[in-house]
């Protein structure tokens, strides 16, 4: 998949996701690294990711705190009942967005 459609609402959108899917114990940077990677091919770097995730949070989509419990210092990313809200709206207007796209030629 191409780096360039990872900006914008569609790297808010996913990464929403994968922390809302994220265990109730919340998740760090680095499983999200992982994951996209994993679901994309998409390798973000440190300056694509953090940047983002420091936006979510000081939007309120998203809150963290610091894990020390495995003997190394995790940032834990959760997304609050604001960021649940906007994935919601997100999802209906991708159910819209992309029939419409996929039915279109190039």
């Amino acid at each position: 998949m191409n780096k360039k459609l990872f900006r914008g609402a569609i790297l808010e959108t996913i990464l929403l996701n994968l922390i809302n899917d994220a265990s109730a114990g919340g998740t760090h940077g680095y499983a999200i690294f992982s994951v996209i990677y994993k679901k994309f091919g998409v390798r973000l770097g440190p300056s694509t990711l953090y940047p983002e995730l420091k936006h979510l949070e000081a939007q309120g989509l998203i809150e963290s705190e610091w894990d020390f419990a495995v003997g190394k210092a995790r940032r834990l990313y959760h997304i609050t009942r604001k960021g649940q809200a906007l994935l919601k709206e997100y999802y209906a207007e991708l159910k819209v967005v992309i029939p419409a796209f996929i039915t279109c030629s190039p």
